[in-house]
């Protein structure tokens, strides 16, 4: 297949997250198959315009905001015609394929923004985007999605999409977790985006009620939230027990999951929360909150514990996970056996059959038009 993807970033870009490491993996599993993928994307500072990534052709025009009319203006006419769909990957904004896309067109979305419009945007943007998210979103209804929970899928179907939704599976490279023991004091941590939406702050209030360990912090991200972070442990004397580490390489990351007794994570909403996933095999469990995403990612009481969207919750959940060991290798082996099945392999699987199925739906749609208009 000939495959053209529409994102506003690449895994080169310094902002990218998750949603940039799933669409590689996949992507260049595509190509490793015998596909050909093209991958228009925002450009950034230092990036060059056109790069070959693991066999993905990686076009780059526009900025964030701008990049959206660029793949427009380069994709509208005849140029589209040189692929067989064209995967509309939405993160906040879409690209708006079916008003102007003559191929199949399929719409990616790992999550809707909605609450996450009020934490990462200033006023009026945050409320324009949050009223208007809804209704261009409507414009997909009968167009093929393509997403990795169920929240997200339950998401898609009240805001009345009537066409096929695939949940892909999540995609999670081999990991042989680290052979290192446990931290001897209680020790949490939180992986990601340092920003508002994920509400890193609520993790630092919890671990102030737990009341004693250690909170580590991987992450970077705005430097504003973080010298808000920064000043809130200090206000509440956690000086020496919290620690900001900053984006570490894969290794480093992993060993410190392995160390650590419970990942915590606190978003307004996720995709699905692929550290999660990660800690899972490290052999550590998670607490997350009830939202959507997370509790997709987290089998309360089976792989981890949900909680209510509260410090307070969250505090009594890690002196639960902390004090009853019984529980904790429980919820460790079960986390440990659930992560060893998520694959990008299934997950390429799964993309490509939604991708030849809405091909053929099209050729099938104007096979019966071409005997309706006949003689």
């Amino acid at each position: 297949m000939r495959v053209l993807f529409l994102s506003w970033r690449d895994p080169r870009n310094p902002r990218a997250g998750g949603a940039e490491l799933y669409t590689h993996e996949v992507a260049r599993r595509m190509v490793a198959r015998g596909d050909t993928v093209e991958w228009f994307v925002a450009s950034f500072e230092g990036a060059a315009s056109e790069e070959n990534l693991d066999g993905v052709r990686i076009v780059r025009s526009g900025r964030q905001w701008s990049v959206h009319a660029q793949a427009y203006r380069h994709y509208h006419g005849a140029r589209q015609m040189d692929f067989d769909a064209v995967i509309d990957e939405v993160n906040t904004i879409p690209f708006f394929t079916p008003l102007w896309a003559r191929i199949p067109s399929l719409i990616l979305i790992y999550q809707l923004a909605r609450e996450v419009w009020w934490r990462e945007s200033a006023f009026p943007i945050n409320a324009v985007g949050y009223a208007v998210e809804p209704g261009y979103l409507k414009l997909y209804r009968k167009t093929p999605a393509l997403t990795i929970s169920a929240s997200t899928e339950s998401d898609l179907r009240n805001l009345g999409f009537k066409a096929p939704i695939t949940v892909l599976p999540i995609g999670l490279e081999p990991l042989v977790a680290p052979a290192v023991p446990k931290e001897r004091l209680p020790t949490f941590i939180y992986v990601g985006r340092m920003a508002p939406s994920k509400r890193v702050h609520d993790i630092v209030e919890a671990f102030w009620s737990f009341g004693h360990g250690r909170l580590w912090l991987v992450g970077d991200g705005d430097e504003g939230y973080l010298r808000l972070l920064r000043r809130r442990v200090s206000s509440l004397g956690l000086d020496g027990s919290v620690e900001f580490l900053g984006r570490l390489t894969a290794d480093e990351k992993h060993e410190r999951m392995a160390r650590a007794h419970g990942l915590l994570m606190a978003s307004v909403r996720e995709g699905w929360g692929l550290s999660i996933a990660e800690a899972n095999a490290c052999g550590t469990p998670a607490i997350a909150y009830d939202v959507p995403g997370l509790r997709d990612a987290v089998r309360s009481g089976e792989t981890g514990l949900v909680v209510p969207p509260t410090p307070n919750a969250m505090a009594a959940a890690m002196a639960q996970l902390t004090s009853q060991s019984e529980l904790y290798e429980r919820l460790a082996a079960a986390g440990r056996a659930w992560s060893a099945t998520f694959s990008f392999d299934r997950a390429t699987d799964a993309m490509r059959a939604a991708i030849e199925d809405a091909v053929a739906a099209r050729e099938r749609q104007s096979g019966t038009r071409a005997a309706a208009s006949g003689p």
